[in-house]
């Protein structure tokens, strides 16, 4: 670790890189997470989030001011459970999630990225390569995950990936892919309102 005097009443603090690897290898599978819509407090929560998603380990729950909450899970499958189930709702409410980034600041951050499932319907069987379903769907945001039935050519019906999004954008419903036009479903938010965060109209 340095200390630099940078200037007059500022020290500049540099961590070595393996401290940095040290100090966030566990926070490697937390959520961050926000109810769209809605302030709700920590012990409702926490005890929502473990109704709905029933985890296996144990599930932490940190409060992290504004409305922001991280999730830490002790397994790694009820993370990936998570990240693959949603969307998730408290109550009515969307549930906003994100996976965890360093140096993350309640108060300046802009949540307006959360994690759906999209869906390709009537794909050509040759785009089922992870390359290109990957490539597809960062077209659309930064993907996450490969369904792996769509990663195995098992699911031939339609391509399933999970992307992250943009709330203050209108969702992207259709894709030009090799010069036609391929259809995008976004799965359980059809009747999502981005403004108030509320189910049942638009």
């Amino acid at each position: 670790m340095d200390v630099e005097d940078v200037n007059k009443g500022l020290l500049a603090v540099n961590l070595s890189s393996d401290t940095r690897k040290h100090i966030r290898a566990k926070w490697a599978h937390a959520l961050i997470v926000k109810v769209f819509g809605r302030s709700v407090g920590f012990h409702y929560l926490h005890a929502k989030v473990m109704n709905l998603w029933k985890p296996t380990g144990r599930l932490d729950c940190v409060d992290l001011g504004k409305d922001f909450f991280l999730i830490r899970f002790g397994l790694v499958e009820d993370y990936n459970n998570v990240i693959k189930g949603g969307p998730w709702f408290v109550g009515e409410h969307f549930l906003t999630i994100i996976v965890w980034e360093p140096n993350f600041r309640p108060a300046n951050a802009v949540f307006n990225m959360f994690a759906v499932w999209i869906r390709l319907p009537e794909l050509p069987i040759e785009y089922y390569e992870l390359s290109v379903l990957r490539e597809v769907g960062n077209t659309i945001g930064p993907v996450l995950r490969i369904d792996s039935n769509t990663a195995t050519e098992v699911q031939g019906q339609y391509a399933r990936i999970c992307v992250q999004v943009d709330l203050n954008k209108p969702l992207v419903r259709k894709i030009l892919l090799e010069g036609w036009v391929q259809e995008i479903q976004y799965e359980g938010i059809n009747t999502l309102c981005f403004s108030c965060g509320r189910v049942g109209h638009q």
